[in-house]
């Protein structure tokens, strides 16, 4: 007699399936050509159709995984960032193309490695920020990347690469130039670690080479080459927005005083009336994360990095996505004193948050 397979059996089965049936992934011309398919329709813009903008009041309260203080706002004004275009290699030279304009009001905040920008239609660019090679982002899988960039860079993106460097004698300025290609490549890696597993619940995102131009208060631009990425901007509501901060958790003193820490509770009624049909498909998806998670820690050693400013449940069709993600190497977590292995404490939290939909 056949076993019986759960649904939660059944979707880590699937994963694997989807993982083993392709085991050239990641070759040119397959990897490059499956990570941007769509995204010139999911991405396009049309300049001569006035765009509505998503109302404020439905836009996530917190927008970025940190929020600027007053030096950092203070900054955006008096050096804002005017615009960027998408750097490439055509007719023998550099080439801009793709012009997305920003306003002095356009930073809406920073993440862990980005500055976040919103352009005039419903999208946010965001820009990288600089970051020394000793940030535990460069792990093994920028090593992966390093070992072969034509595979994660179109050709285009090589020849730029070869072509800023032969342009500068110094070292010091190649070497740069080099890291910033492969962190390119990188964010393209970590991409689609998720995207070709869950690729409904990822937030379509084009990866880029840009050319940031900020202006100082005479004017004058200070022209940056950075990576940088562009998304659609979601109306909805962060995981972080049904938490209830109920519960302090018991630290010393100091910590207590000055670095509080709470248990995460959430309360999901603040959806406001909503169909149990929908929490259970928004309860599917979180276990497709969970078992996505448990995935890529078994088999690959990688903790795919995910908190409740990454998700987003979307208005008003009440969809799980996923964005602004990475995935690390295990061996920079320590397991918790509740939890053996890192990637239970992200999972704990999805846990948390599909019980309070007090679903049977």
């Amino acid at each position: 007699m056949s076993e019986k397979k759960g649904p939660i059996k059944g979707i880590r089965d699937r994963i694997t399936q989807l993982w083993n049936q392709y085991p050239n992934w990641g070759k040119i011309p397959q990897f490059l050509e499956l990570l941007e398919k769509g995204l010139d329709k999911e991405l396009f813009v049309d300049p001569d159709k006035k765009e509505i903008p998503i109302p404020l009041e439905d836009l996530p309260v917190d927008e970025v995984l940190r929020k600027s203080g007053f030096f950092r706002n203070l900054y955006e004004k008096l050096f804002p960032v005017s615009h960027v275009f998408r750097i490439t290699y055509r007719y023998d030279r550099e080439f801009l193309d793709n012009f997305m304009p920003l306003s002095k009001d356009g930073y809406i905040g920073r993440g862990s490695y980005k500055f976040v920008y919103k352009l005039p239609w419903n999208q946010v660019v965001k820009i990288g920020k600089s970051k020394l090679p000793s940030d535990a982002i460069f792990g093994s899988l920028f090593k992966e990347v390093g070992r072969d960039l034509s595979r994660f860079l179109k050709p285009e993106e090589m020849e730029l690469r070869d072509f800023l460097k032969a342009r500068t004698s110094r070292d010091s300025k190649r070497d740069e130039i080099d890291f910033k290609f492969k962190r390119l490549g990188l964010e393209r890696l970590h991409y689609w670690k998720l995207k070709s597993l869950i690729p409904d619940l990822v937030v379509p995102t084009r990866f880029f080479m840009g050319m940031r131009v900020r202006n100082n208060p005479f004017g004058i631009p200070n022209v940056t080459l950075t990576p940088c990425d562009q998304q659609p901007l979601l109306a909805g509501k962060h995981l972080k927005e049904f938490t209830i901060r109920n519960e302090k958790l018991d630290q010393n003193p100091i910590m207590d005083k000055f670095f509080p820490k709470w248990k995460l509770n959430f309360d999901s009624h603040r959806f406001g009336v909503i169909s149990k049909s929908k929490l259970k498909k928004i309860a599917v998806d979180f276990n497709r994360v969970i078992e996505v998670t448990k995935f890529l820690a078994e088999e690959e050693k990688l903790i795919f990095d995910i908190h409740a400013e990454n998700i987003i449940i979307t208005l008003p069709d009440f969809e799980l996505k996923i964005f602004d993600f990475h995935v690390f190497d295990d061996y920079l977590y320590e397991p918790s004193e509740e939890n053996p292995t890192p990637e239970m404490d992200h999972i704990q939290i999805i846990e948390e948050f599909i019980k309070s939909f007090e679903l049977d």
